[in-house]
């Protein structure tokens, strides 16, 4: 079994503000900032609307997606920092943001998500009748090839 490359929160961190670093590249590091703190790839949020407490809703789902890290809606500015003219410019977006993959400036967008489930995972409570070996191995099925 060969284990996939987790990106760390660190790396996560780094490769947004690299991003916004970069001249033009502000509507790409808001999306990759989207899809790092919500774990939805960017065609599930092509439609997406805010909540007043940062949850967002988007249309193949009944309950609001929460944050995994509350605090990056704020250290990202999403809401302040949304493209106006999302609608009209999500494909550019969408692909600007696939090419910073291509070209290294940020991890595989599934190597992204991928991070987020193995977090969402970890950070949930656990019940009393499920050990801590169950958190685990589940862990390792997420990152397992």
């Amino acid at each position: 079994m060969t284990l996939r490359n987790v990106p760390r929160d660190q790396d996560i961190l780094d490769e947004f503000f690299s991003l916004t670093a970069k001249p033009g590249l502000c509507k790409t590091a808001w999306l990759f900032g989207m899809v790092a703190v919500y774990g939805k790839t960017p065609e599930e949020l092509k439609h997406f609307s805010w909540n007043d407490d940062h949850t967002i809703n988007i249309r193949c789902k009944k309950r609001p997606i929460r944050p995994l890290h509350p605090q990056w809606v704020f250290l990202f500015q999403l809401k302040e920092k949304q493209p106006s003219n999302m609608k009209s410019c999500w494909e550019s977006v969408s692909k600007a943001l696939s090419d910073a993959q291509d070209t290294g400036l940020v991890s595989h967008l599934d190597d992204v998500l991928l991070a987020h489930k193995v977090r969402k995972v970890y950070y949930t409570p656990t019940k009393q009748h499920r050990s801590i070996g169950s958190r685990k191995k589940r862990i390792q099925q997420l990152c397992a090839v």
